[in-house]
């Protein structure tokens, strides 16, 4: 599982909808870290877009850290991470849930990112008319030239 981004990720058909998903269970649930087997009972499915709910973590560090030097990887949401830990009655820290103006900003990201993305691989559409004029506009040059070439100038 790679920490790096999956450039065009986002591109995948149903991608945001597994991102949106992982980042709604790991900002309200009660546990910060999932496991995968964790996650697949809970959602009772693994992502359609990805192997495995760690495999999509990893694919979106933007969001989530999948700790992977483990027995059973874990993956959790950075934002809620980044907040300070919140002291139990038994002693133990943990990071609390996100509140919903802090999730509402996450999933209202992943979907800019999404949106980013789905511009970004169109972009090339602009370019296709140009190259077409481009090309007739050489061919038909060519074309007076060999003309004139083959027809003899006077």
């Amino acid at each position: 599982m790679s920490g790096k981004p999956n450039l065009g990720s986002y591109l995948k058909p149903g991608r945001v909808a597994d991102v949106l998903t992982l980042i709604q269970v790991l900002a309200y649930g009660p546990s910060s870290r999932r496991t995968d087997d964790g996650l697949q009972k809970e959602l009772r499915s693994g992502p359609p877009t990805a192997e495995s709910w760690t495999a999509l973590g990893a694919q979106h560090p933007e969001f989530f850290r999948v700790r992977s030097d483990i027995e059973k990887p874990m993956v959790s949401l950075v934002a809620r991470f980044v907040q300070k830990p919140e002291t139990t009655p038994e002693g133990e820290e943990k990071h609390p849930p996100l509140n919903s103006d802090i999730t509402n900003t996450l999933m209202n990201l992943a979907v800019e990112l999404h949106d980013r993305e789905v511009r970004r691989s169109q972009a090339w559409h602009v370019y296709v008319p140009i190259i077409v004029a481009v090309t007739a506009g050489v061919f038909t040059l060519f074309g007076v030239l060999l003309r004139g070439w083959i027809g003899g100038a006077p």
